[in-house]
């Protein structure tokens, strides 16, 4: 039978209704941890997620549920990059190495990484390639 996770609450039940079922509530933009043990995930995907200032807490939670070996997609506006060089070596210092990269689409760039380990900087390291352009929205 299915058991609900300790993360979720309980769902109140009305009278005469049947029992409602419950879900869990979206985590507020600030907590990134998702409640997933540490190396159980085998494919993380970004896809036009990364709309926030904190990437690298996102990136460096994808290392930590990745498997060793394990693989992270990204998908995002080409727009927003003002120089992929650098986001990818920022990314590679969380513990990935870049094994794809499509930068032929006028609108999107896509990646793929391997997880290679932990993260080789400190949590106060400047990794100035994780700050994307906000996304333009053109009128067509």
């Amino acid at each position: 039978m299915f058991e609900e996770p300790e993360w979720a609450e309980a769902a109140p039940v009305a009278t005469g209704l049947r029992p409602v079922i419950s879900r869990p509530r979206p985590a507020p933009p600030s907590q990134i941890k998702v409640p997933l043990e540490d190396e159980s995930v085998d494919v993380a995907v970004f896809c036009l997620s990364l709309m926030g200032t904190n990437i690298r807490d996102f990136l460096e939670e994808a290392n930590r549920v990745l498997k060793p070996g394990g693989l992270l997609k990204v998908a995002e506006v080409s727009s927003r990059f003002e120089d992929v060089r650098n986001f990818l070596g920022a990314v590679s210092k969380l513990g990935f190495k870049v094994i794809s990269k499509d930068l032929s689409n006028s609108h999107f760039f896509l990646f793929d990484f391997q997880k290679t380990g932990p993260p080789r900087v400190g949590p106060k390291a400047q990794l100035s390639g994780l700050k994307l352009q906000p996304c333009l929205y053109k009128r067509r």
